[in-house]
């Protein structure tokens, strides 16, 4: 286990036993409806974690060389943000992927649009979002984050250049 997993894990026991120490009543209420929500999200989820799981087995270090490397062009980021847009993962997990990417021969503008909607954008949530939202907040929120991801290749192709 990593050492923000340590962190994590361990800030949520305190917290938690704070709240407990604080008032006992509220806190069993809380994690109660918090295990209702995760049960109610859970057939949402699972195959959407199931889904990724298998794309990122299925990913060589030569296919990401080949379609998000410095020669890949304009076609690079048309694969880098549509990949992006369609997974979904944590910051813990996207990171770590992206320094694997870029040590796999990806380009910084590439890694970065995918990064960027990876974390943000995520349509495979769309259908659990615009449930629990509304579909307008939830077109709204996925294409603000697109266009943010098209500003940050653009910064980072300046940097970077």
């Amino acid at each position: 286990m990593s050492t923000e997993m340590i962190v994590i894990y361990g800030l949520a026991f305190v917290l938690t036993l704070v709240s407990f120490l604080k008032d006992p009543l509220k806190t069993k209420q809380g994690l109660k409806k918090g295990m209702k929500s995760f049960m109610k999200l859970m057939p949402v989820l699972l195959p959407l974690f199931l889904f990724i799981g298998i794309l990122l087995t299925l990913i060589t270090p030569e296919f990401i060389s080949r379609f998000l490397g410095e020669d890949s062009g304009l076609l690079g980021y048309v694969f880098a943000l549509s990949i992006g847009s369609i997974t979904f993962m944590p910051p813990f997990v996207s990171f770590p992927l992206g320094k694997e990417l870029l040590e796999s021969g990806a380009a910084y503008p590439q890694v970065a649009g995918f990064l960027v909607t990876v974390m943000s954008v995520g349509l495979v949530y769309y259908v659990a979002e615009s449930r629990f939202f509304s579909r307008k907040s939830a077109i709204y929120r996925n294409a603000v984050s697109f266009i943010g991801a098209l500003i940050v290749i653009a910064v980072v192709m300046v940097v970077f250049a």
